[in-house]
C-alpha cells in the first residue's frame, strides 16, 4: 500500500514537472506586449464625424487615428472623414479638439488632419518602414472598434502586396489581427513600436474571418507629403487596361515564367500610346523593379508624378525590350472604388478573374458596400451585386463605370442592370 502511494506520488510529481518544463518554451515564444501598449496608446486618437450625405445630416460616424508630430498632425483613413461636416478628435486623456482636414486621398484611403493642441503635450508615434516587414512578424492594431476606445489586438503579418483586394494603388498588408468597424484609421504597430501601416478594412464586415488589411506606411508617407504640400495627390498615368498572367498566358505570350501585367487595352492619346505600347505586351518591370503581379503595375506608376519617365521592360512576341513612357496627369481618369460613388451611395470594385468564374459572368463591377439609406439602398441594391449597365452605359470595366457616373443626372430616375449570383439579372431603378 505504501509502495503504491509512493509510485503514485512520484508519477504525479513527474507529470507536473514535465508539464511545467514543456510549457516554458511555449510561454517564452510569445512576446510581451504590455510595455509596448503603454508606449503607443497615448498617441492613438478616436475620431467622431458629423456626416452629411445627399445634402442631409446623416448622423455621426467614428473611427481612429494617430498623432504623427508635435504640431498636431494626425493620420487616418479617407473613408473615416468622408462626407464629414465636422471632425472631432479625442485624445488619450479625454480632451477633444475640432480637426481641420488638411487633405484626403480616396484612391489610397489616406487622410491628414490637423488640430491646434495649444499647451497640450502630444505624443507622436515613430513611423517605421513597411518595406522590411516580413510575413510571420508580430504586429498590433490600435483603435476604437464599435466606439470601444483604446482597444488593442495582436496577430501576425499573413501576406504583403495584396493589390487585388481594394484600390489598385495600394499593395495592402494582410494580417490576422482582429479589427472591426471603428478600427479604421488606427495604426498597425511592429514590436519596435513603429507604425508600419494604417488599418483600413476587413475582408467581410459580416463575418470574423481573420483577414484584415492595412495600408503600408511607405505609401502613406508619400501621400502625406503631397497632402502637406498641396492638399491633393497627383499621380502619373500610363493609360492602359491590364490583367493577370497565368500559366496558359505565359506560354502563349512566350514568357519564361508566370508573372507580369498583360496589356489588354491602350487608351487614345495616352502615355502608353505615345510610347508605342501594344495590346499583348507584358510589362515585367518598371524602373528596374519586377512586376510579379498585375497589380504591381498601377502601384509603381501611381508612385510617380505627371511628366516623370517610366522605364518599362516588356515582353513582346517572346522577346524582351525596353520602352520609355512619359507619364501624363491621371486626374479625373483614375480607377477608384470610391470616386463619385457617393451620388449613388455605393462602393464598387473590379470584377476579377476569380469572381468571374464564381459568378459566371464576364463583365461588370461588383458592389462592395451599400451605404445605409442611400439611393442605391432604397432601390434594393445589395453587396455582391454585379452592375452591368448604368444609365444606358454598358459597364465592362471600372473605366466604364467612372464614365457612367460622370454622365449621371443630378436628379431623376436611373436604371441599373444588376446580376445577382444565383438569382439572375434585373433592372433596378435608383431615384437620385
Amino acid at each position: 500500500m505504501m509502495l503504491k502511494r509512493f509510485y503514485s506520488s512520484g508519477l504525479i510529481l513527474l507529470l507536473v514537472f514535465l508539464a511545467s518544463s514543456l510549457s516554458v518554451p511555449a510561454r517564452a515564444s510569445f512576446p510581451e506586449f504590455t510595455e509596448l501598449v503603454e508606449k503607443v496608446q497615448p498617441s492613438v486618437v478616436s475620431i467622431q464625424v458629423d456626416v452629411v450625405r445627399w445634402g442631409r445630416t446623416a448622423g455621426r460616424s467614428g473611427g481612429s487615428g494617430f498623432i504623427v508630430d508635435d504640431e498636431g498632425y494626425i493620420l487616418t483613413n479617407h473613408h473615416v472623414i468622408d462626407n464629414g461636416s465636422k471632425v472631432t478628435v479625442k485624445l488619450f486623456n479625454g480632451r477633444e479638439f475640432e480637426a481641420e482636414v488638411v487633405g484626403s486621398d480616396a484612391n489610397t484611403d489616406v487622410a491628414l488632419l490637423k488640430i491646434e493642441p495649444g499647451k497640450q503635450k502630444l505624443n507622436p508615434l515613430k513611423l517605421g518602414t513597411s518595406e522590411v516587414l516580413k510575413v510571420g512578424e508580430w504586429v498590433l492594431a490600435f483603435g476604437a472598434p464599435f466606439n470601444l476606445e483604446q482597444t488593442v489586438t495582436a496577430g501576425i503579418v499573413s501576406a504583403k502586396g495584396r493589390g487585388e483586394v481594394g484600390s489598385q494603388y495600394v499593395p495592402f498588408i494582410q494580417t490576422d489581427v482582429a479589427i472591426n468597424r471603428g478600427n479604421s484609421g488606427g495604426p498597425l504597430i511592429n514590436l519596435e513600436g513603429e507604425v508600419v501601416g494604417i488599418n483600413s478594412m476587413i475582408f467581410n464586415p459580416m463575418v470574423s474571418s481573420g483577414l484584415s488589411f492595412s495600408i503600408p506606411i511607405d505609401l502613406v508617407n508619400n501621400v502625406r507629403q503631397q497632402l502637406l504640400e498641396s492638399g491633393v495627390v497627383n499621380r502619373g498615368y500610363l493609360g492602359v487596361q491590364f490583367g493577370p498572367v497565368d500559366q496558359d498566358k505565359a506560354d502563349a505570350f512566350g514568357l519564361k515564367e508566370v508573372g507580369g501585367s498583360l496589356v489588354t487595352r491602350i487608351y487614345p492619346d495616352s502615355a502608353a500610346e505615345k510610347a508605342k505600347l501594344q495590346e499583348g505586351d507584358v510589362v515585367v518591370a518598371v524602373d528596374g523593379k519586377p512586376v510579379r503581379k498585375a497589380q504591381d503595375l498601377p502601384y509603381y506608376i501611381g508612385q510617380k508624378m505627371p511628366g516623370d519617365k517610366a522605364q518599362l521592360k516588356i515582353v513582346r512576341n517572346g522577346k524582351e525590350r525596353d520602352v520609355e513612357a512619359v507619364l501624363t496627369d491621371g486626374a479625373g481618369r483614375i480607377v477608384s472604388v470610391d470616386n463619385g460613388s457617393n451620388q449613388l451611395g455605393i462602393r464598387v470594385q473590379a470584377l476579377r478573374d476569380d469572381l468571374q468564374e464564381a459568378y459566371g459572368v464576364r463583365h461588370g463591377v461588383v458592389v462592395s458596400e451599400v451605404m445605409d439609406k442611400s439611393p442605391a439602398a432604397e432601390a434594393g441594391i445589395q453587396n455582391g451585386d454585379i452592375i452591368q449597365k448604368l444609365h444606358r452605359t454598358p459597364i465592362r470595366s471600372m473605366d466604364d463605370y467612372q464614365a457612367a457616373l460622370a454622365d449621371l443626372p443630378e436628379r431623376g430616375k436611373v436604371a441599373v442592370l444588376v446580376v445577382r449570383p444565383g438569382r439572375g439579372s434585373d433592372f433596378l431603378v435608383i431615384q437620385l
